[in-house]
């Protein structure tokens, strides 16, 4: 039998079993009415709009089913069950704070239910509620995932060299070799945490996600590791000069000469870094298959042959040759100042203060003080040579020839070695992939170890490749910087006697010209 539980002038609305009817007595009543009344019956749910619209539309009509029973309480959890929804279809007496107890104790049976049982928020149970509101009714917490591993390593210093020209001091620093000694810190990895887990609605606790361990690439015959509280700290085996072959860092063996290079020394030939604090004095001779660096104050005379098999040379002093000293460098040259000497180097030359009356054969030649000169000798490059000053006002006669470059073939290269760059760095992704999940295990087979050192070796080897290349690139983007395909530039002034070739076009300079460049553009000589 229907129940009666609502009527008025125009409409009537009751329930059989969990079915909601409606009969229309007679037109005026719009959908709008029917709503303010549906609100003092929260649990009626619309399932036909159609037959309650024209029921109103046509009356007389009916009883027609326009509703269901919905749940007096209808909760809804979050995918992830970190949150769960509460929605309360109640009339208002029974929302009111005088039958609060049983609405609770409802509430928290459905909860049960439900499988709701952590984070339950019970303030807003006393709160005042409302019906057909979303309420979060329980929130658990996600888990904290871990950190990564932390890596700090040494770095080495950048070379730029220091000009300090004034009217009482001149100097030209340049920190060229990385020094350590035997304990001196190399770099550390800060273990990897675990997280803390979480715990959802329904109880159960969520896993963190561990934070993963990388490994620290060093080499094992110069560099040791400690462990203590969580910190793996790399610490050098020796004194020597630090070196990273891709990421691996290490120390090579580095020679250090207190004083000069002389008859109590001999002539020096090491395989490795060398520092020599004094100076090379006359007719001795000193090589190094790595960077070298001399040190004194005051320079270098008439030493036989000062080389770097594979690196740098830097002059702190700079060398006055007296036309017997001979400077042979694979990369770089840094020197205060040339004077009468015969420099052959594969990478530039730069020098802090003034090249007088020496003979050059670089990439670059760059005089780097605002009153940097070139004065006489033969210089002889491939991209540019750049001074403050070329020749002098006595017109010493100065050679200057830059062989030039092909620009566009210049470019082309650089855009080879930029997807040469592109090509093995998707080949280190694949590789550090790999080595993170051997990292990150603490249980390796032999075989495992085995192929986990190849990957290393194989990283580091790339690592190398690249950073040549990037070094590469810097080059030639510094190289395309130069004006036209070959220039001389003298920012302040050319002397006469000076003689400026480039790509085979030269010109004799007749007289003094301020601030002028000279280059190459559609093989002609050309001056802005």
């Amino acid at each position: 039998m229907a129940l009666l539980l609502y009527q008025n002038d125009y409409v009537e609305i009751f329930q059989e079993a969990e079915i909601f009817y409606v009969k229309s007595k007679m037109r005026g009543f719009t959908l709008d009415m029917f709503y303010e009344i549906l609100k003092e019956f929260p649990t009626i749910r619309i399932t036909s709009f159609m037959n309650l619209k024209n029921v109103l539309n046509h009356a007389p009509r009916g009883p027609e089913p326009f509703g269901e029973q919905r749940e007096r309480i209808n909760l809804r959890v979050s995918d992830d069950n970190l949150k769960a929804y509460m929605t309360l279809y109640i009339n208002k007496e029974e929302l009111s704070s005088n039958n609060r107890i049983p609405l609770v104790k409802e509430v928290f049976d459905t909860l049960n239910k439900a499988g709701i049982v952590f984070g339950i928020n019970t303030k807003l149970l006393a709160g005042p509620l409302k019906a057909g509101v979303e309420y979060v009714i329980a929130e658990g917490f996600p888990a904290v995932n871990g950190e990564d591993a932390e890596i700090k390593m040494y770095e080495l210093s950048t070379l730029k060299p220091k000009v300090v020209d004034s009217d009482k001091v001149n100097h030209y620093e340049l920190n060229l070799i990385n020094h350590v000694k035997e304990g001196d810190w190399l770099g550390e990895r800060k273990d990897p945490t675990p997280g803390f887990p979480g715990k959802n609605v329904r109880g159960k606790p969520i896993a963190p996600i561990p934070g993963r361990n990388f490994p620290l690439l060093y080499d094992r015959i110069s560099v040791r590791e400690h462990y203590e509280n969580g910190v793996t700290t790399l610490y050098s085996k020796k004194n020597g000069a630090v070196y990273y072959k891709g990421d691996t860092i290490g120390v090579y063996d580095y020679l250090e000469i207190k004083g000069d290079i002389d008859f109590s020394t001999g002539n020096i030939d090491f395989d490795g870094y060398l520092s020599v604090k004094g100076t090379v004095e006359d007719n001795f001779s000193v090589i190094a298959s790595n960077d070298l660096e001399i040190l004194g104050e005051y320079g270098v005379g008439a030493a036989d042959k000062i080389s770097s098999t594979d690196g740098n040379i830097y002059i702190k002093g700079g060398i006055a040759g007296k036309n017997k000293a001979m400077v042979r460098c694979k990369k770089n040259l840094y020197v205060k100042f040339l004077s009468d000497i015969t420099v052959e180097c594969d990478g530039n030359v730069y020098v802090g203060f003034y090249c007088m009356n020496s003979n050059v054969r670089a990439k670059q030649l760059i005089v780097e003080s605002p009153k940097g000169k070139i004065i006489g000798g033969k210089i002889d490059v491939d991209i540019q040579v750049s001074a403050a000053e070329i020749g002098n006002s006595t017109e010493s006669r100065t050679l200057i020839r830059v062989r030039g470059f092909d620009r566009n073939a210049m470019k082309i290269e650089l855009d080879d070695t930029l997807h040469n760059i592109n090509e093995n760095k998707k080949n280190i992704t694949r590789i550090k992939q790999h080595l993170q999940v051997y990292g990150s295990s603490y249980q390796l087979t032999s075989e495992q170890i085995e192929t986990y050192n190849k990957l290393k070796n194989e990283y580091a080897q790339i690592k190398e490749i690249i950073k040549e290349l990037e070094y590469k690139v810097r080059s030639l983007n510094e190289y395309l910087k130069t004006p036209g395909e070959g220039a001389v530039i003298a920012k302040t002034r050319i002397y006469p006697k000076v003689r400026v070739e480039i790509k085979n076009q030269y010109e004799e300079i007749l007289k003094s010209e301020p601030m002028i460049t000279y280059y190459s553009k559609d093989n002609e000589l050309k001056t802005m």
